[in-house]
């Protein structure tokens, strides 16, 4: 559901995009990134042209200023 909210929103100038709220049992970083990567280029976008990060779960996570 990730990579289609973040595809549709890519419409309309979305160029930064944190994933979180992973699950600690069937979900890890990669696998999220990838997922959503997957779903953007088969929505015919550019993967270039989104700054994608994952939040960490037990770590900080980068500063984004908005």
């Amino acid at each position: 559901m990730a990579g289609k909210t973040i595809s549709f929103l890519l419409k309309s100038g979305l160029k930064n995009a944190m994933l979180g709220h992973l699950s600690k049992e069937s979900n890890f970083p990669e696998l999220a990134y990838k997922t959503v990567i997957d779903e953007i280029i088969a929505n015919n976008y550019d993967e270039n042209s989104l700054m994608l990060s994952v939040a960490g779960r037990d770590t900080h996570s980068k500063l984004v200023t908005i």
